[in-house]
């Protein structure tokens, strides 16, 4: 049964002859031959010298001859088993009735030799366990789960009293008894046995074996069904990464299922592209299963069905989350049109159909509830007539009919419903039990039932708690007890909104305290959902949901709690920008082994290939495209795994690379006149705080639509360089700017969000006396910018110059080497990309003047175009693969800075990979720059840097300088000047030491004059 799964392997256990039997020292040699073929399997011949064994000694002591008796019924019982799977064999198949049959009979041979042997005085333990286990495996084949349970702790408590726990057929067992239980429907009993097993198969056999692995793989199983999602994750990878190492033929189906489950994980998480890397897995192995004998779990018709309704209902619920519709109703209609006919259902069709028909109402729900619900009504009808024989639950189904009657608005059908699952507790899970009580309490709440609603809503809160007398409002969230999902965070989403209308209508603190409090778990709920990687959809989805609630109830209860709301929201946006940037930027401390550096080198340079034919490749490659983006999967894949182990290795990174963010930490560097605005779009409305050294502060911006209508109106102006264009800027202003205090400082650092990536914050303030701007992709991003150190004293500028001869780029050859008027370095003129990724680290700045390309289809393959007609593109994605040391990039290259904006990511821009790769400041373009005007901006720009201006002082002055020396009225519109912005480190590239200058001529100045008046001070002193 463990090693059986969800497959169809059957376990026979050996018989244990070297143990002796206890009634005599000696066994006949009959049995002794009969237990070696028994033992082979061959249960046939055994059974004939069984019965000779029995014949012979059949005046022989009594005890003796019960024991001959029961061998002879197991051995027949053995037998009948191995007749009832020939169901499974292609080459000798029976009929479905012979199969049940063969078990029928199986079964009772097994009670018959486990009632004869209870008629032995000293019987020998082993023995009467190996009875005992037969019973309860045909129990659970024929789907007798309860019955079979019985029995296996009965084989339990048998054993325990024989065996120690190094014993692999003790552990085995304990193994079993999990499986049973999660058959069950105790899921939480069966990851106690599971885990039970687990450490004792790890510390007898160690970890890397099938035991284990099967075992992970089963916990991760059940965490699902209990609705601990990231758990689920951490055990199923820890089984692929086993059964993928092992690599036998007879593991091949056990990695097939844990694809399969990754594929429901990362297609539940959200993350689509991984989900269907695990399908293009499973595929890969279903090939191999037809190309090779040896693997043959999957042996006959029945098991092929099994499969093929498994892929239907897995790529149903795939399609559906992805919004799909259609794809997604044909999955459901060909489960239907398989299974329900007027036919008696099999186990596994059961819970196949019940789970499709629950999920067709999903997708009705909205446009056509009455069907919706019909769907519902179906399955519950299937789950309960098959309840009895297949101990099917129909709680679930009812639960969620419920909850469509919930989202329909039909509150009294619902509350009928809810008040007889009420009674049901003994089949819920903890999730189950959650949902029902918030059920309950949205219902109380629509039908005006504020204090029934209020003990609902608490009393799902308790359900968390550790304890009975911990409070609620106090604990702190690691305390409570994990159910980590989006449906928990739904949950307390519907609290917090509950007690926030009632602080609406009361205005009374304890209501608003409530609700962020419950708003505040939702996101530490979500922080731990969060994998710290890209994100995507649907963690973006419910992000959003979350911060709409935080930060409209910190402007309703004016700025409560403020802190705390900025600190988690900036821990749940994405990390993986700033997670990068940390690692490629501190790697250069980190000690490495040779090894792992030839070999993380080898993998960046298959990757970068197989990543350039999938952007060069045509529609005539589909085939080769497959097979080249499973190559990319697997090789990030082993990248990833290259860079957890060196941040192992490194545990002060390690440590540093778990912290969280802390706003106070980030107020501590900023200066008395510096402030930073981060804003925030929700779905509704548009926020921005205002952070300054001893205050944070938020404001609501109103409508977000509105906000973005003025913004394109605005950025329509300026890239058409439109006359008329001042007037949408003081709209925009108006907007933007509501923090009327935030132009009272003298240096803003912009975090946008959205669409608002796209705008140069200049164009709305620009004129002599306008603040210093620069801009950063997130907070915590910006804080470990802001504390790079320079990497060297001197500075020493690498100047890329590229193009073609279809596209001219006059200036670009000029610009690269007029900028080393100003500094030390060296002008590479008509770079190609070789010679850019070999010096790049040779200098602590880098300015690369060009042409880009926008891939608006795949962001990732944008790229910088550098000289040459082969292997000139220099992508994204290979950027990402890249670990650069210098202190800036200036990116003199059309939309550098524009790209395809992915929601919570940001604009996937050369910029974001240039930060990605560990340079912590860039300038960059939003848009396609003018050539002549770009070479005079960068010309001003580094004249200025020469001097020891701050980067942002620098970019201001540089945009200043060029329109005070443009005659051309036209060339002073914004679309010319505005484009290029700093991103990141604003500091100084050169120490200014004017001051120092000017304290030691005074000195001297005073020193000169004392020596000179010597005489004359000494005379007045005395």
């Amino acid at each position: 049964m463990k090693k059986s799964g969800y497959l169809q392997v059957v376990i026979i256990f050996h018989l244990f002859v070297s143990m002796g039997f206890s009634q005599t020292n000696k066994i006949d040699y009959l049995t002794v031959k009969a237990d070696s073929l028994h033992a082979n399997g061959d249960y046939e011949i055994a059974f004939e010298l069984r019965k000779q064994a029995v014949q012979k000694f059949s005046s022989s002591n009594t005890s003796y001859k019960y024991f001959l008796e029961a061998k002879r019924c197991l051995t027949e019982s053995c037998m009948y088993e191995k007749k009832a799977y020939n169901y499974h064999n292609p080459k000798d198949s029976i009929s479905k009735q012979a199969h049940q049959n063969y078990f029928r009979l199986a079964i009772e041979k097994s009670r018959q030799a486990k009632k004869i042997y209870e008629k032995v005085k000293k019987p020998d333990k082993l023995f009467k366990c190996e009875i005992q286990s037969r019973i309860y495996h045909q129990l659970g084949f024929t789907g007798k789960w309860n019955l079979a349970l019985a029995e296996a702790e009965l084989g339990l408590r048998i054993l325990k009293d024989t065996l120690s726990g190094k014993d692999k057929k003790l552990v085995d067992l304990i193994h079993d008894i999990g499986f049973i239980n999660a058959e069950l429907g105790d899921y939480s009993k069966a990851i106690e046995y599971y885990k039970a097993s687990l450490a004792l198969y790890i510390s007898n056999i160690g970890e890397k074996t099938t035991d284990v692995a099967l075992s992970y793989n089963n916990i991760g199983a059940q965490y699902r069904k209990i609705g601990l999602r990231k758990n689920e994750l951490e055990y199923l990878l820890k089984a692929k990464t086993i059964w993928e190492q092992l690599n036998n033929d007879e593991d091949i189906g056990h990695l097939y299922v844990c694809y399969g489950n990754l594929f429901s994980w990362y297609s539940y998480y959200g993350d689509y592209e991984k989900a269907e890397e695990y399908l293009l897995k499973r595929e890969k192995i279903r090939q191999e299963i037809k190309s090779n004998p040896k693997i043959s779990f999957i042996k006959n018709q029945e098991d092929k069905y099994k499969d093929r309704l498994r892929e239907w209902h897995d790529l149903m619920l795939h399609y559906a989350r992805k919004r799909d519709t259609g794809k997604t109703i044909s999955y459901a209609k060909a489960i239907s049109d398989h299974v329900i006919k007027p036919k008696k259902l099999l186990n596994f069709e059961v819970k196949t159909i019940g789970s499709s028909l629950k999920f067709e109402a999903e997708i009705h729900q909205k446009k056509n509830p009455d069907l919706a619900l019909k769907k519902l009504d179906q399955a519950i009808k299937i789950q309960e007539t098959y309840r009895e024989e297949f101990f099917t639950k129909v709680f679930p189904y009812k639960l969620h009919k419920a909850e469509i009657l919930v989202a329909v608005k039909r509150f009294k059908e619902a509350q009928s419903i809810l008040r007889e699952l009420n009674t049901l507790k003994s089949e819920m899970t903890l999730q189950e039990n959650f949902t029902l009580n918030i059920l309950n309490a949205k219902v109380s709440q629509e039908l005006n039932d504020v204090k029934v609603a209020n003990h609902f809503y608490e009393k799902a809160f308790a359900l968390l708690s550790p304890s009975v007398a911990a409070n609620l409002e106090t604990i702190p969230t690691a305390d409570l007890k994990p159910l980590i999902s989006f449906e928990t965070i739904d949950g307390f989403l519907a609290m917090g909104d509950f007690f926030m209308d009632r602080f609406k209508n009361t205005l009374n603190r304890i209501d608003a305290d409530k609700a962020l409090r419950r708003y505040i778990i939702a996101s530490e709920i979500y922080n731990q959902l969060y994998l710290g990687e890209r994100y995507n959809e649907r963690l973006f989805s419910v992000n959003n949901e979350i911060n709409e609630r935080l930060l409209s109830g910190s402007v309703l209860t004016k700025n409560t709690g403020l802190t705390a709301v900025i600190n988690t929201i900036e821990n749940n946006a994405s990390k993986l920008i700033w997670s990068k940037f940390v690692f490629n930027n501190k790697r250069m401390k980190f000690k490495i082994p040779e090894s792992q550096l030839n070999r993380e080198e080898q993998l960046k340079t298959e990757l970068n290939f197989y990543q350039r034919k999938i952007a060069e490749s045509g529609l005539e490659h589909k085939e080769k495209v497959i097979l080249w983006k499973h190559k990319v999967y697997d090789l990030k894949n082993e990248l990833v795994k290259i860079e957890e182990i060196i941040r192992k290795q490194n545990p002060v990174y390690y440590q540093f690379n778990m912290k969280e963010f802390d706003v106070k930490s980030l107020q501590q560097t900023l200066k008395e006149k510096e402030a930073i605005l981060k804003y925030t779009l929700t779905n509704k409305n548009g926020y921005v705080f205002l952070i300054t050294k001893n205050n944070v502060s938020l404001v609501s911006l109103g409508d977000k639509n509105e906000i973005l209508t003025q913004l394109n109106k605005s950025l329509w102006a300026l890239k058409n360089r439109e006359a008329d264009y001042r007037h949408h800027f003081i709209k925009l202003k108006d907007h933007l700017f509501r923090h009327s205090q935030s132009l009272n400082y003298h240096k803003l650092t912009v975090i946008p969000d959205g669409p608002l990536h796209y705008l140069p914050f200049e164009v709305l303030l620009m004129d002599a006396e306008m603040p210093l701007i620069s801009y950063a992709a997130s907070l915590m991003l910006y804080q470990e910018q802001r504390n790079i150190n320079p990497s060297s004293n001197k500075v020493n500028v690498g100047a890329f110059s590229a193009y073609n001869t279809i596209s001219k780029l006059p200036k670009a050859e000029t610009e690269a080497t007029s900028i080393l008027k100003f500094f030390n370095g060296k002008s590479f003129v008509n770079a190609s990309k070789k010679d850019f990724l070999h010096q790049a680290n040779s200098f602590n700045v880098l300015h690369l003047a060009m042409h880009s390309t926008i891939n608006e289809e795949n962001p990732e393959f944008s790229s910088l175009n550098f000289y040459g007609s082969k292997n000139a593109h220099l992508l994204l994605s290979e950027l990402y693969n890249e670990n650069l040391t210098a202190d800036l990039a200036v990116l003199s290259a059309c939309d550098t800075g524009n790209g395809f904006y992915e929601n919570g990511e940001g604009v996937i821009s050369m910029s974001r990979a240039f930060n990605y790769a560990g340079i912590p400041s860039t300038v960059m373009s939003l848009w396609k720059v003018d050539d002549e005007a770009t070479s005079k901006i960068m010309n001003y720009f580094y004249a200025r840097l020469s001097k020891g201006e701050a980067k942002d002082e620098a970019l201001k002055n540089a945009k200043l300088d060029y329109l005070q020396n443009t005659e051309d009225a036209l060339l002073k519109h914004p679309y010319y000047w505005s484009g290029f912005v700093l991103s990141g480190n604003s500091d100084p590239l050169v120490k200014n030491d004017y001051g120092l200058h000017l304290i030691l001529s005074l000195t001297l100045v005073l020193l000169a004059f004392l020596l000179y008046h010597r005489n004359k001070l000494i005379q007045f002193f005395k």
